[in-house]
């Protein structure tokens, strides 16, 4: 979605920040810089001085990928292709000062699908050759907005809430992660449950990186992953090449039903498109906005205060607007692009 709206000139990509130290994450991310023939600069998360995630995220980053293994399937399907390494591309913080110094004063957006490791990282570095500002004063300088595929702010599960899903998904449950997403969704905005981009497998990240962030003078627009739920896409992406990096992305991680149907992808909670969709176009018909603060603590775990004067604002979606599954539909269209991208390349 991101290298199409890229294509169509609604957003001016500058750059992809991988978190995980997962190493195939790199080489799928070129993947897909090459399948769209682009040439995104590309980092990763690198600072050896951080041992709390040596310490929490390496190991439980580990077993993830051994379940859930779709970034490594792809990466070894295109490994004729020679993507770009771990080792080959610099650490984020490097490439977010360069880029951001480059840039107009307040003209980025910064926007976040995952852990804030290389945020904590750029709001923590010194002055170096790209500039001689601090990371804080970079960030204020140059950046217009963030906007977050962070928290949980919905209310516990209801025997509506499971009818709904049971009846959205087709009684499959979504690819990944699915008792810790279900219980992510029955988070509630009074610091139960911690949504898994804010917990980060890492006590204390999120509350510290927002600790910084509300010092600054630039809006944040939230998306918590309750939002995400309502919209339910990927079974369109079965129109794909069987090894189209999305269809695989959301066919190899299902291992309910791959032993049944392989190569058949299921739908999945389209958390960070919509947020994305966002980025790119607006509120629209599509979402609401309310003014608001949020705070984490140390586990993860969110809470949304509604403020009217916060420049802070979090997204919900207007009722009703996915009863007829437009947004659905919008998402998978924006997700799967031209039909000439459907294929793979020639190489």
């Amino acid at each position: 979605m991101l290298h199409n709206l890229h294509d169509t000139g609604e957003i001016n990509l500058l750059g992809i920040m991988a978190t995980m130290p997962e190493r195939s994450n790199v080489e799928v991310v070129d993947v897909f810089n090459q399948w769209y023939g682009h040439r995104i600069p590309i980092s990763t998360f690198k600072d050896p001085s951080d041992k709390g995630y040596d310490r929490y995220v390496k190991p439980s980053s580990e077993v993830a990928h051994a379940m859930f293994p779709a970034s490594r399937t792809i990466a070894a399907r295109y490994a004729s292709w020679n993507p770009r390494t771990f080792d080959q591309v610099p650490n984020s913080v490097g490439l977010y000062r360069k880029m951001l110094a480059g840039q107009q004063d307040h003209s980025v957006t910064i926007m976040t699908a995952g852990q804030l490791f290389n945020l904590k990282a750029l709001l923590n570095s010194g002055p170096d050759a790209y500039s001689p500002l601090t990371g804080m004063q970079l960030v204020r300088a140059k950046v217009s907005r963030f906007v977050m595929m962070m928290g949980a702010f919905g209310k516990p599960l209801t025997a509506a809430d499971l009818a709904y899903y049971e009846a959205e998904y087709n009684n499959n449950p979504p690819n990944t992660f699915f008792p810790l997403a279900v219980s992510q969704h029955a988070s509630t905005s009074n610091g139960v449950g911690a949504e898994y981009n804010a917990h980060a497998w890492y006590p204390g990240l999120t509350q510290a990186v927002f600790e910084k962030l509300d010092q600054l003078p630039i809006p944040k627009t939230f998306v918590g992953n309750e939002q995400g739920w309502r919209v339910p896409a990927g079974e369109a992406y079965n129109k794909l090449a069987l090894h189209h990096p999305v269809r695989m992305g959301y066919y190899v991680n299902n291992i309910a039903s791959n032993p049944l149907q392989p190569g058949v992808a299921k739908t999945d909670p389209a958390y960070d498109e919509i947020a994305l969709l966002y980025l790119a176009r607006g509120r629209g018909r599509f979402f609401n906005v309310h003014n608001g603060r949020a705070t984490f603590e140390s586990s993860g775990t969110s809470t949304w205060t509604n403020d009217p004067d916060s420049r802070d604002v979090r997204l919900t979606l207007a009722p009703g607007v996915n009863q007829d599954h437009s947004l659905t539909r919008l998402v998978e269209r924006l997700v799967m692009g031209h039909p000439a991208t459907w294929q793979a390349p020639s190489k």
